[in-house]
């Protein structure tokens, strides 16, 4: 029987690392979408906000760029075959979460 199903301690870490990551989106985005603004809670301030946005926008695409080191010509099947699960995955997430009919779901 193939070993295909079989991965190495990194790819494992690298997958836990990627479930991390999209169970803080989840949660994140579940309170951003339940909490309704009223006159007792205090706003962020919109400068903190919009720097913590580039802060998870910069840390976003240095994971793409290290995805983008690892997937070269010459690396493993097993590796090549992560990586795409990974994004397709992470693409009809995001596709789903920014569907407008969709988003009164989340």
């Amino acid at each position: 029987m193939p070993y295909d199903n079989c991965v190495s301690w990194e790819q494992t870490e690298e997958s836990d690392n990627i479930n991390n990551v999209m169970d803080e989106l989840y949660r994140e985005a579940g309170i951003t979408l339940l909490e309704e603004p009223d006159s007792s809670m205090e706003l962020m301030d919109t400068h903190s906000e919009d720097e913590d946005h580039i802060r998870k926008i910069k840390e976003f695409q240095d994971y793409l760029q290290k995805v983008k080191i690892m997937i070269k010509p010459g690396c493993s099947e097993e590796v090549l075959k992560v990586a795409l699960n990974s994004m397709s995955s992470l693409v009809g997430i995001l596709a789903f979460m920014s569907y407008p009919k969709h988003r009164s779901l989340l």
